[in-house]
């Protein structure tokens, strides 16, 4: 009997050490954690990094000046907006459309495998919180 319980447990271990999400949904769960330019496999490859140039509140768009031109992101309801204060030594938080101005430092990821394109619709965007 007991032989019976440690395999029904060996096996029951094995099933959530196997079973387990990917890496990959771990890492959109604490995405919102991890300051600008330094999430892992996206930074720079699945991501555009550049100055926030301007904002259109009505349409809910906004131009990115990234390293290999202009990004005109589209910001939906299912886009998330972070505030990214590492540099200012604080957690970040969630934020809003409101919190995208001009001159800041943002890092976007455009919906889908879009990157490299003129337009997209931003899966998230990361803005760099001024300084106090």
């Amino acid at each position: 009997m007991n032989v019976m319980k440690f395999v029904v447990g060996v096996v029951g271990m094995s099933a959530l050490l196997v079973g387990g999400q990917p890496p990959a949904s771990a890492q959109k769960m604490t995405e919102q954690f991890i300051p600008i330019g330094q999430s892992p496999g996206l930074s720079g490859k699945a991501t555009v990094i550049g100055k926030l140039q301007s904002v259109n509140t009505p349409q809910k768009t906004c131009v990115i000046a990234g390293p290999t031109g202009a990004l005109n992101v589209t910001v939906t309801e299912q886009t998330k907006i972070w505030l990214d204060r590492s540099k200012l030594q604080q957690p970040n938080l969630k934020g809003t459309f409101a919190d995208l101005r001009p001159g800041a430092t943002v890092e976007v990821k455009p919906e889908g495998q879009q990157r490299g394109v003129a337009s997209a619709a931003a899966e998230w965007i990361k803005v760099q919180a001024a300084s106090p």
